[in-house]
């Protein structure tokens, strides 16, 4: 799967994801951190991703792509990259051809990943 981490997320969860066999760009890596969130969304868009983001009420609208939104909260601070990719991966796998709108995927609680 195509996916387009937001900012709020470290950027070695690229990586993490391309060993599980997805596509998968950081803001950062297309000069987009800390810009508009209609400009990420329209990137996203544009390249067909997934956006990743826990900025729900900013994108809460849907913006005609698949969102997929996940509480930096719930994910633990050392290792988040590991715990998001491996929870972005379960996703993917389980919705092979998303509905565009608001996801809600399942993540463990902190901790436990």
């Amino acid at each position: 799967m195509r996916f387009l981490i937001d900012e709020m997320f470290p950027p070695a969860t690229c990586p993490q994801l391309a060993k599980r066999g997805h596509d998968a760009v950081h803001v950062r890596d297309r000069g987009l951190d800390a810009h508009p969130d209609a400009e990420v969304a329209a990137l996203a868009a544009r390249e067909r991703r997934v956006l990743i983001t826990d900025n729900v009420k900013d994108f809460a609208h849907g913006d005609g792509i698949v969102i997929v939104c996940v509480l930096k909260s719930r994910l633990r601070a050392r290792g988040m990259d590991q715990d998001l990719a491996a929870m972005l991966d379960a996703w993917a796998r389980a919705n092979r051809e998303p509905y565009v709108g608001l996801h809600w995927p399942s993540v463990p609680p902190c901790g436990s990943a």
